[in-house]
């Protein structure tokens, strides 16, 4: 029986892996060559409180005090936290005003919401049958419907008055082919 192994690593990401692998293992190498173990160490004896300051006066050379003093230029001094711009005072005088708030829109009277159907004359009489969302009208000249006033029916339109406004508008009859 023959086990088959599926690849799940690609052989490129394998191969940095191990240069990683070996690289820290270099550089850890390195450090461990360099480090004494601390079982090889010896301490140090610590130097005598003043041993230690003779020693330091010895080695450091006489400082001159009146160098670090700063003379003053001119007796002006800048002062490094300072603020570059100058903050000035809103004027007392001048009083902000709200504007006074803008008037709503005129009232416009909406586009007509009938369509034409047909009409029907009888004698001196003519019907005009109208259609707004699936329900039909059927209206003569002086008669209301829906806030629209039905002023004139001709041969060419129908004239509306629309009633909360007093607006007229007009809805063109199309002569059938």
């Amino acid at each position: 029986m023959k086990l088959s192994f599926v690849r799940d690593i690609p052989r490129g990401a394998a191969a940095v892996v191990i240069a990683l692998a070996l690289v820290a293992g270099a550089v850890v190498g390195r450090d461990g060559a360099q480090a004494d173990s601390p079982a090889d160490r010896t301490p140090e004896p610590a130097p005598a409180p003043a041993a230690s300051a003779a020693a330091t006066q010895a080695s450091l050379p006489d400082l001159d005090l009146e160098k670090l003093n700063r003379s003053a230029r001119n007796g002006k001094i800048t002062d490094l936290f300072a603020p570059k711009t100058a903050m000035l005072a809103p004027p007392a005088a001048a009083a902000i005003v709200p504007s006074p708030p803008t008037p709503p829109p005129a009232p416009t009277t909406p586009p007509l919401p009938f369509r034409y159907f047909g009409k029907w004359v009888d004698g001196e009489k003519t019907v005009a049958f109208l259609w707004r969302n699936n329900e039909g009208y059927s209206v003569a000249a002086g008669e209301t419907v829906d806030g629209y006033r039905i002023e004139a029916i001709t041969e060419s339109s129908i004239d509306f008055t629309y009633l909360p406004l007093g607006s007229k508008q007009t809805l063109p009859i199309a002569e059938p082919n």
